[in-house]
């Protein structure tokens, strides 16, 4: 990849990358430091790119390096702190506890399931719109949100959700 087109990305891509980076950790300093390391790993990665808009790939970038912070972070605060009410009702993250909760459970699934979540609850895309990203069927979005919130129960009702079960 050439310098060139990595400024261009950055200037054309960076406000909105640091702007999930900011939702998905909730610290403005740790969104700068992982928006340097998101175009570090663009950059390195170039080759992986298989056409396409590099937003997609970036933002794919972003959430995986955001949710590996967040499981480090995650190993560091008692379960007891995630114990509370499950939600009625599913919906966007909206509070700093909401998305710390969130961060966690995140850190709990399997990418794939992770992936559609953050899809879904975060970018707010429906079903639809998420099989298509994905390349999947709404049947298997609905079967990976199904995962995701099975995940936050337990989480959220003292189970000890394992690294990679959702």
């Amino acid at each position: 990849m050439e310098a060139a087109t990595l400024e261009q990305w950055y200037a054309l891509y960076g406000y909105a990358v640091h702007r999930r980076c900011v939702r998905l950790l909730q610290s403005e300093a740790e969104a700068d430091d992982a928006l340097h390391e998101v175009f570090l790993r663009a950059w390195r990665y170039a080759h992986t790119l298989e056409g396409g808009e590099p937003l997609p790939w970036l933002y794919r970038i972003a959430d995986r390096h955001c949710v590996d912070l967040l499981r480090r972070r995650a190993r560091h605060v008692p379960s007891e702190d995630v114990k509370g009410p499950l939600p009625e009702e599913a919906a966007a993250p909206d509070t700093s506890e909401q998305l710390h909760l969130f961060g966690q459970v995140l850190a709990a699934c399997k990418e794939r399931v992770r992936d559609t979540a953050v899809l879904y609850y975060l970018d707010e895309l429906t079903q639809d719109e998420v099989a298509e990203s994905l390349g999947c069927s709404r049947k298997t979005v609905k079967e990976r949100l199904a995962q995701f919130k099975a995940v936050a129960s337990r989480l959220l009702t003292g189970g000890r959700a394992k690294r990679g079960t959702g």
